[in-house]
């Protein structure tokens, strides 16, 4: 049994289909079917049944994934130890984000890196923070960065400043609010802009979540102008006069500030976020990890 073998069975796991692993894989169907049997043979057990369609993990194959996915997770985290003993520093840092912390809060970051530790090659894996925190239970990641709350029984959690959320609204839009004629954002209850047109983040995100919990709420239907992707399509189309926006206060004041755009804090409870750094407990941390925490804890 090699590595090798192991992360074909842990890959055919997750798709029980042969030809669409071997696609993922980069290699033939054939191979990997007999680096399978081989497997299988060596171990003396079906890992899969083959009879069912689709393909299923025998009991046996349950049991096996489950403690080949913590083998090879060991075994990287012994080569990253090992990596400490180079002189120079040399190995690789990777860093879990969403895209959106990752554009104002991680280029000065790893610039930062770079000088303290010009041998590491910085790596940021961009996603949602549910799949961030999905990931990170596996070791995929040096460390993430997510919003609260994780699973702190299989994590460690160091929290960061809480995000201010503000709502940015086009100020031809704005009758009926409190005039704001600063950069500042002041207070207003969200029942306030029940008449606004809103850019919204697709369902299943965090934010489309606290924004549909706050129009619950306030008690209205939102007019919904527009449906995006991410924060920063938000934030352009805010700008651009398309509808208000619920935005972190963090992102809008590392961008561009547009004088055309009024931005109110919102009277509510349910509008909260944490973010926070978290890692796999017991994992290896190098010196340019904890030096890479440090730097966010510091800002």
């Amino acid at each position: 049994m090699n590595t090798r073998q192991i992360q074909y069975a842990i890959a055919l796991s997750k798709t029980l289909n042969f030809s669409q692993t071997a696609d993922e894989l980069g290699i033939t169907q054939p191979s990997l079917s007999k680096q399978i049997m081989n497997l299988e043979n060596e171990l003396g057990v079906k890992l899969f049944d083959r009879n069912h369609s689709p393909m299923t993990l025998t009991p046996a194959g349950e049991f096996f994934v489950i403690h080949a996915q913590e083998l090879l997770y060991k075994e990287d985290q012994m080569v990253k130890g090992l990596e400490s003993f180079q002189s120079g520093e040399h190995g690789k840092l990777t860093i879990g984000v969403t895209p959106f912390r990752s554009l104002y809060l991680m280029p000065d970051i790893v610039k930062k890196i770079k000088k303290e530790y010009p041998g590491v090659r910085v790596t940021l894996v961009e996603a949602s923070s549910a799949q961030l925190r999905k990931e990170v239970v596996e070791g995929k990641f040096d460390f993430a960065v997510v919003n609260l709350p994780v699973d702190e029984s299989v994590l460690d959690v160091t929290t960061l400043e809480p995000d201010t959320l503000v709502l940015a609204v086009p100020k031809n839009m704005a009758n009926g609010l409190p005039e704001n004629k600063s950069n500042e954002p002041i207070s207003i209850d969200f029942s306030k802009a029940e008449k606004l047109p809103f850019v919204v983040l697709g369902q299943g995100q965090e934010l489309r979540e606290l924004f549909d919990k706050l129009c619950a709420s306030a008690d209205f239907n939102p007019d919904i102008a527009t449906e995006v992707v991410g924060v920063t399509t938000a934030w352009a189309m805010a700008r651009a006069g398309v509808g208000a926006a619920l935005l972190p206060l963090q992102f809008i004041e590392n961008q561009y500030f547009d004088d055309n755009l009024a931005l109110y804090k919102i009277k509510s409870k349910l509008y909260q976020r944490q973010p926070a750094i978290v890692c796999r407990r017991g994992q290896y941390m190098s010196d340019y990890a904890k030096f890479a925490i440090k730097l966010l804890t510091q800002k």
